[in-house]
């Protein structure tokens, strides 16, 4: 079967959206390749929307299926990909997946140019589904974790369950055009299965806190295969929390050793899962930056949504910079009991994090489907300003608070980083 993957594109080119390349689709393709499937990969992130490009890839690959990914401010232009291949191309397959669908699959299988859903992890889900569409007598049922209809109602499966992460494979980088990416080289060392369940947060929902480490011999060695035939020189750990298994760190240090001078490398966690002395390894080893999500300045929102203490965040923030690791510290306003004076509190500590050498970055709290924010945002105090998904691209104010209205948001945010020397939100 021929299956063309495609990485839905935000609404807005920028830098940013194509940072790093679409690893969650390269694993797809590397399942299905696997499995004997001809697969090609487009990532509209790269070009913008481009219903001109998509239509000269559908000509020359001639899909027998569509798999299209979408975030949450990228599900519109993901339907607008399947509108546009249902009229030009009739009879193609289309089978979405990704976060918004994974949380959403029944309003997501609601629109008649979407065939099926894959509902969380989807090698396992995508090869059973590619196989079933190429049978003579398909048994949908039988796919865990799909979404699909059956006679015009939809049926939710099953989930599935968790893959071992070292089964997963790698993903197929051959096809993706590294070039376009700041971040070409970025690496997942472990999947899902964030404990902490902040409620900005849909990661939770999606894998359900079951966290899969890969050895720290495997990650060594795909770092080791992407220096040796990609040129790498930097690789970035995406995972949002790299140091949660302190064991697990300390033998990935160990085995990162083998690399020393070739390979550098960052990474993103807690402030409270890293100390003075791991940091220190971290940097021997060739850690060269993370990023610390903060989220407030205010220990009365830490202490409703994060659980961390202002203390330690500014610690982290020393320790690394001593160490010689660029750090980032990352902020989001507005939090349900956010007020004036909070935000005062939260801008004051971004100064002082920004004293103590970290650059610092700030965006808009969007209440995503799959959060607490989003299921009890009437019992927080929350005024969800639209339903266009696009704009949950934490570049826009969707929410306001039972204390803070939108222009007192923008106001207050627009001063202060003009104060702190810093541009618009992330």
């Amino acid at each position: 079967m021929r299956v063309l993957l495609i990485n839905a594109p935000v609404a807005r080119a920028s830098l940013h959206a194509r940072q790093s390349p679409p690893l969650g689709v390269a694993y797809l393709a590397d399942a299905l390749r696997r499995a004997g499937h001809e697969v090609e990969v487009l990532d509209l992130n790269v070009s913008g929307l481009n219903l001109r490009r998509l239509d000269v890839v559908m000509e020359r690959v001639r899909p027998d299926l569509v798999g299209i990914s979408a975030h949450t401010e990228t599900y519109p232009n993901a339907l607008r990909i399947s509108q546009h291949l249902k009229v030009t191309v009739p009879g193609v397959r289309t089978v979405f997946g990704g976060p918004h669908p994974s949380i959403m699959p029944e309003g997501v299988l609601a629109e008649s140019s979407v065939d099926y859903v894959v509902v969380g992890e989807g090698e396992r889900t995508l090869v059973e589904l590619a196989a079933a569409i190429g049978s003579a007598s398909p048994d949908f049922r039988a796919i865990k974790g799909l979404a699909w209809k059956d006679a015009g109602e939809t049926v939710v499966n099953e989930r599935r369950a968790p893959m071992h992460a070292d089964e997963v494979g790698l993903p197929a980088r051959d096809l993706l055009s590294l070039d376009f990416y700041a971040d070409a080289f970025s690496v997942l060392t472990a999947r899902g299965g964030c404990p902490y369940r902040c409620p900005f947060c849909s990661a939770s929902f999606i894998w359900r806190g079951v966290h899969r480490q890969r050895s720290a011999r495997a990650v060594v060695d795909e770092i080791e295969m992407l220096a040796r035939d990609y040129g790498a020189r930097f690789v970035f750990f995406v995972d949002d929390i790299f140091t949660l298994d302190r064991r697990w760190v300390d033998e990935l240090l160990v085995e990162l050793g083998r690399l020393l001078g070739v390979v550098t490398w960052g990474c993103a966690t807690r402030v409270d899962l890293v100390d003075a002395e791991l940091l220190s390894r971290m940097a021997s080893a060739g850690c060269t930056g993370i990023q610390f999500g903060v989220e407030s300045g205010s220990q009365t929102i830490l202490d409703s949504v994060k659980g961390i203490e202002k203390p330690r965040a500014l610690e982290a923030v020393t320790w690394a910079t001593a160490a010689g690791i660029h750090a980032t510290a990352s902020f989001m306003v507005p939090f349900p009991d956010d007020t004036l004076e909070t935000l005062r509190e939260t801008f004051e500590f971004m100064g002082w994090l920004q004293d103590a050498g970290a650059e610092l970055m700030m965006s808009y709290t969007a209440p995503f489907p799959g959060t607490l924010f989003y299921d009890k945002a009437e019992e927080l105090g929350l005024r969800i300003l639209t339903d266009d998904w696009e704009q949950f691209d934490a570049k826009h104010i969707v929410m306001e608070t039972r204390n803070l209205d939108a222009a007192t948001i923008e106001r207050v945010v627009d001063c202060e980083m003009g104060r702190l020397g810093l541009g618009k939100t992330a």
